[in-house]
Parts: C-alpha cells; sequence; structure tokens
C-alpha cells in the first residue's frame, strides 16, 4: 500500500501525499510509513494539538473552592488566544515521528526520509515580555494575600495569564541561539525564562522563585517584594518541595484541563519540558534514513546551559545565589575539599541551616596528590550512599583539584549529573570552575582520564582567597597570564601595571588594599577580564573537537613533567608559558620587546620561568609527543601572535625542541631568581609531593 501511494506526481522532487494518506491523517489514523519499524518512532494514539494553537482546549466546570478562584469557559478561552499570541502561531520543527516529506536523492534512486524528534515554537520576545508581564500583574495581588500560602499558589496557577505565559514558554527553544538574542541586553531574565520553561516539574517553591525574578526584571524591586515575601511563607510549608505537577487534583477544573493538556502535548512535541531528567540539558538529532533502512545517517546535539557569577559574600545568608538552588530542593549534598571545610565549615554549616536547607557534606582532599581515579570512585560511592539524585545539582567547594575530581565523578555518576562549582581559589575561579574538563591523573601524566561536564553555575567570589597560602594563590595566577597574553592585551596591560600588588596583596583581600576602592575594582576587573576571555576561548569548543585552543597556552610541554617535578600546576604552566613565548619569536609572530614583556610579567607575579626538570630534554620532547597523540595529530601549540591574540606552532622537530630549550635556558638565567619561581613545589606551601604516593 506504502509503495501504491507513492506512485504520484512528483513537485520539486517532493512526493505529495496522496489523497487516500491525507484522509487517513484527517481522520486520526496512522498510515505505515516506510522501513523497517525500529526506525518509526511510536506515534500517539490521541490527537495532537498544533504547536502555537490551544482551540482544543475545553473548558470545565467551576473550580474548586479551595483557591476561591472561577475559572470560567471566557477566561479559558483568553488563555487559548494569549498562548496564541505568544508563541506567534509558527511550528519551529515537526513532531516525533511525523511524517517527513520524502525528498528524491540527486545521486541514488533510492528514497530517504528524515525523524524529526521535537516541535518548538517560533520566538517573539515582544510577545513574551507582554505574557511575562501580564502574568506577573495579575499574580501580583495574590501573593499579597493572606491565605495560606499553598492557596494562593494554586489561585495564581488557576489565573489565567499565568496559564498563558506558563504554557507558552513550556513550547519555547529557551536554549537557542534565537532566544539568547532576544534577551541579551537582561541575562537575568533569560535565565529565568530558561527555568520557567520545566514549570510543570519544578518546585513549587522554585515557581516562586522565579516568579519573584520575572517580577524584579519586567516590574522592579517594589513589585518583586510582594513575591519575595510570598516565596519565604510558602518555603516554609512542608509541601513546598513538591513538583507543580502534583498539585493537578487540587486546581479547578478547566485549569487543570488547560496544564494536563499541555503537559500531553509535550509528551511528544518536547519531552523535555514535561519530564526532564535535570533542567539544564537538551538533545537533538537530525536523522536521514533510506526507505529500506539499509542506510542511516544522523547528526546529534546536546545542549547546555551554565551560568557565571563573580560575587562576594557569598556565604553570608543575606545572598541568595545557593539558597535559590538548593531551598526548592531541601537538601545538598556537597563535596568539600578539606581545606575549606577546616577554614570555612562552620560559615557553610551556619548558611544552610540558617535557609532550613539539610546540608550533606562529603569532605575530601583538594591536594594533587589525591588527584587519582581511585580518589574519583570514592567520590562516586559517597554520592550513591547519600542518594544523589540527576535532577539536583551536586555542590562542589573548593579549588582547581576538587574541582577536576568531582566534576569527573559528577559526569560518570548516572552517565551525567549536574553540579555547582563554588570557587575558592583562582585556579578554580578563573579555570578549572567553569571548565568543562574534568578530570584526573594518571600514569605519572596530568590529567590522562577526563570527561566533557562543565558546572550549571560558576561562582567566584575572591574573597575566599584571603585565607589562601600566598604559593596556592600565586600559582593560580598563571591561568589569568595565559588568557591576558592570547585574547587580551587590555587585560595583559592591567597585570604589567597590578600584577605583582595583586600577588602581595591576595587580589585585594588584605592590607590597606581592603579599603582601596579603585584597588577593588581594578582586581574585579581583572578577574572578569579572565573569566570572559577564558569562555570566549572554551565554550565554542565545548568537547575538543578542534585544537585551535587559546586557553591551552602553557599546557603542551609542562602536563610531562609537572608531577614528576612536584611543581605546582600554575608554576608548571609558567615555565610553559615563558617557552612558548619564547618560540613565537623564534617564529616571527611577535617581536622581541614583547617576548620579554609576557616573561616580565611572568617573573613579576613570581612564577616559574625555567626549572631543572627541563634540562631532561628527552622527556620534554616524550611529553610532546603524548601531546600530539592527544591533540588528534596535531601539535597545534598555542602562542601569540602578535602578543594578546592567538597562534599555533604544529612543527617543531626533536633537534630543534632540544636547542630552543638551551637557548630559552639562557634567556631565563637574566631574571630574578635566575628564572626560578617563588614557592614552586607543593611541598613549598605544606602539600605532600604528587609522587609521594606512587
Amino acid at each position: 500500500l506504502w509503495h501504491k501511494c507513492h506512485q504520484g506526481p512528483v513537485s520539486e522532487g517532493v512526493v505529495k501525499t496522496p489523497p487516500s494518506h491525507r484522509a487517513m491523517l484527517s481522520a486520526g489514523l496512522t498510515p505505515m510509513a516506510p522501513g523497517v519499524a525500529f526506525l518509526q518512532p511510536a506515534q500517539m494514539t490521541r490527537p495532537m494539538h498544533m504547536v502555537g494553537s490551544m482551540s482544543q482546549i475545553a473548558t470545565g466546570a467551576a473550580p474548586s473552592s479551595a483557591t476561591g478562584a472561577r475559572v470560567t469557559a471566557a477566561a479559558a478561552a483568553g488563555v487559548v488566544a494569549a498562548a496564541s499570541a505568544v508563541v506567534g502561531g509558527g511550528r519551529r520543527r515537526r513532531r516525533a515521528g511525523q511524517l517527513s516529506k520524502v525528498r528524491m536523492m540527486a545521486t541514488a534512486p533510492a528514497q530517504t526520509h528524515e525523524i524529526n524528534y521535537y516541535t518548538l515554537d517560533t520566538v517573539n520576545a515582544a510577545n513574551i515580555l507582554k505574557a511575562v508581564k501580564d502574568a506577573i500583574h495579575a499574580a501580583g495581588p495574590i501573593v499579597k494575600e493572606t491565605s495560606p500560602p499553598k492557596q494562593r499558589l494554586l489561585k495564581v496557577l488557576s489565573e489565567p495569564k499565568v496559564m498563558s505565559m506558563l504554557t507558552s514558554i513550556s513550547r519555547m527553544p529557551v536554549f537557542s541561539h534565537e532566544m539568547g538574542h532576544a534577551f541579551k541586553d537582561n541575562l537575568e531574565l533569560l535565565l529565568a525564562l530558561k527555568q520557567i520553561k520545566y514549570f510543570w516539574s519544578v518546585p513549587q517553591s522554585q515557581l516562586a522563585i522565579l516568579l519573584e525574578q520575572l517580577a524584579r526584571e519586567v516590574a522592579g524591586d517594589q513589585a518583586a517584594e510582594g513575591f519575595k515575601a510570598f516565596l519565604e511563607v510558602l518555603s516554609r510549608t512542608p509541601g513546598h518541595t513538591q513538583m507543580i505537577k502534583h498539585l493537578q487534583s487540587e486546581l479547578p477544573a478547566a485549569a487543570r484541563k488547560v496544564y494536563l493538556e499541555n503537559a500531553e502535548y509535550l509528551e511528544t512535541a518536547d519531552a523535555h519540558a514535561v519530564y526532564p531528567t535535570s533542567i539544564y540539558r537538551q538533545c537533538d538529532a537530525l536523522t536521514l534514513a533510506t526507505e529500506d533502512a539499509s542506510t542511516i545517517e544522523a547528526v546529534m546535539s546536546t545542549t547546555l546551559t551554565t551560568t557565571i557569577k563573580i560575587a562576594r559574600n557569598v556565604l553570608d545568608p543575606s545572598n541568595r545565589l545557593l539558597a535559590n538552588i538548593y531551598v526548592p530542593l531541601g537538601r545538598c549534598v556537597a563535596v568539600v575539599d578539606d581545606k575549606v571545610e577546616a577554614l570555612y565549615g562552620e560559615k557553610l554549616d551556619a548558611y544552610f541551616a540558617h535557609h532550613g536547607i539539610e546540608y550533606k557534606k562529603l569532605v575530601f582532599s583538594g591536594n594533587e596528590v589525591d588527584k587519582d581515579i581511585r580518589d574519583v570512585e570514592r567520590i562516586l560511592v559517597a554520592l550513591k550512599e547519600s542518594g544523589q539524585g540527576r535532577h539536583e545539582p551536586l555542590l562542589i567547594i573548593g579549588g582547581g583539584v576538587i574541582a577536576d575530581v568531582a566534576g569527573f565523578a559528577a559526569a560518570l555518576y548516572s552517565r551525567n549529573t549536574p553540579y555547582v562549582m563554588m570557587c575558592t581559589s583562582i585556579v578554580s575561579g578563573i579555570d578549572a570552575g567553569p571548565s568543562p574538563r574534568v578530570c584526573c591523573n594518571g600514569f605519572d601524566y596530568k590529567n590522562l582520564y577526563g570527561a566533557y561536564h562543565p558546572p550549571v553555575l560558576t561562582i567566584t567570589d575572591r574573597g575566599f582567597w584571603k585565607t589562601l597560602h600566598p604559593g596556592w594563590l600565586r600559582h593560580g595566577v598563571a591561568e589569568i597570564v595565559k588568557m591576558a597574553v592570547m585574547k587580551d592585551l587590555s587585560l595583559f596591560e592591567l597585570l604589567e601595571k597590578w600584577g605583582a600588588k595583586c600577588v602581595a596583596t591576595k587580589f585585594g583581600t588584605e592590607g590597606d588594599s581592603v579599603n582601596d576602592p579603585a584597588f577593588q575594582d581594578v582586581c574585579d576587573l581583572i578577574v572578569g577580564k579572565a573569566m570572559e576571555g577564558y569562555v570566549r576561548s572554551e565554550y565554542g569548543n565545548l568537547w575538543e573537537t578542534h585544537q585551535c585552543r587559546p586557553h591551552a597556552y602553557g599546557h603542551t610541554w609542562s602536563p610531562g613533567y609537572e608531577l614528576p617535578s612536584g611543581m605546582l600546576h600554575g608554576q608548571a604552566v609558567g615555565t610553559c608559558m615563558g617557552f612558548g613565548a619564547y618560540l613565537a619569536y623564534k617564529a616571527g609572530f611577535i617581536d622581541e620587546t614583547e617576548m620579554h614583556r609576557i616573561l616580565k610579567v611572568i617573573s613579576d607575579c613570581e612564577l616559574c620561568l625555567w626549572h631543572p626538570v627541563m634540562e631532561d630534554g628527552g622527556a620534554v620532547w616524550r611529553s610532546q609527543v603524548a601531546m600530539i597523540e592527544k591533540r588528534g595529530g596535531n601539535l597545534c601549540a598555542p602562542i601569540p601572535r602578535p602578543l594578546g591574540q592567538s597562534g599555533y606552532l604544529n612543527d617543531l622537530s626533536e633537534e630543534d625542541l632540544l636547542r630552543d630549550l638551551q637557548a630559552y635556558k639562557h634567556l631565563c638565567l637574566a631574571y630574578p631568581r635566575a628564572g626560578a619561581g617563588v614557592d614552586m613545589h607543593c611541598v613549598d606551601v605544606g602539600l605532600e609531593d604528587p609522587q609521594a604516593k606512587k
């Protein structure tokens, strides 16, 4: 029957759907599709509504007396009209399993068909913004009422303009470029809209948080105060951690029908919005198959959302960055660096207790010597014993090592578990914290095992840096230097002027610098510029699908000798950055003056330019060989071209490497300390030698 139906006229390479086929579709029946059964996504047996149209939503009886709200047929019709206005009436993609056009291929007689997975509405920023404003305006008086908070929440959910806003945004491609560009001038609003999409599956108090955030962004602080007060009382109720969908039986009949119709539609149109594993990740694919299923071609993608906050006083109870995530969950499972626990354990306990959050801390070493696959396994066991869920972000608190190993554990646990990274060092705050690369060492090689798994939220608070050992802080500065050299000349010039003072004052957290507003602003600017340069380099190449990676400057040769030398990571990176600057000069990418400017900044920050371990040219060459293996057969060593921009060196013979190492050594000897850094080694700052457990 299928082949017979498709012996019709062909126009522009597309086979037209025959009348008999159209009749089957209009009758709600499912015609057979080509190919074997496993290629065909399961068809819905119930009729589906078109995206952007809720015209088939039926209205129900009068609402229950629990909310005191009246949702009439006319009000439900208003929801339909408002929802249609928001979504713009357009379909962005076909539904999963919906019959696609069959295109005639020019190079082969076989026909192919396309399997689409999701249907998303088009983005109309003006309509979305109007819907949000209308919903906040309608909900504002309700949240200020004196009835029990749960009744107020039910009444808000039953308000037609709120229903319209929630259901419409649930159908939006909130992770898309279109959505990002539409709200690029208000990132706080964009963040809230990304999460509102999942309203049906978020806890009650999380929806209250999101409504407060929306109110603040579209109606101002005064309007948000009512929502804030409502959140406070709702969060004290025993059911505030329950999902919104679990309130459906208590909603008025008409409101319940609107939400259930929407949820039913989303099961096929975009299941992310109704049954998410977590609200921070989505998948999609383009799948093409020949009629006989002998060849299938697919392009699969995963989209992640992440937020970076440079903040102050994160552990002050008035700061809600962490509370807004963990209050709705009712608890927080945290992997904490043992040194952070010793210094800030009581403040962490007090913060979570203040917000009524059950706090389960898992304390592990954050030392380089404990960055082994066995340490990752220990974290995995602890997460299982804690009952960690894939819908609740793990909290990781500490420096670069704990960011790497605990982030790696999160990537492995249930194949991916979201996490929040609260950075307490420069290495984590600028580099390892927001990085998608999580890892551990193996076989004396730096970061041999790993995955790509960025945090959903990175928080950098340089107030933590006050308690860092000076050597720990100093080696972290290398991560700022690399971004300045490779991506931002203005940042490099700031380091030339202020780098040494930043190191001496622990970035404005000690001495008179604490009371110097101008210097405080300089410190924030340096941190912000370094972070922006990092994500500009990293986030467009999340899975290292190519090797033009400016942020790998200083990480080409040093991974092979960092662990055997016992150097701190940033000190080893300093040697590699200096050598890279010399090679850039030799290649004509920078002039001699620029080379010496780079070497001077590294030295002024008391980082290492040359270490005796580099005398073993054979070991450095073996490191290069290993790096070529890691980088897909290319050396692709990032070096400046010119200062403040990125270039790459791909050819360096063993003979040239050994000769250049010796020439570079003689340059370094003219610098303070003969090119050595201050407190270069792990043991110099009270840490165990990475070779101790070998």
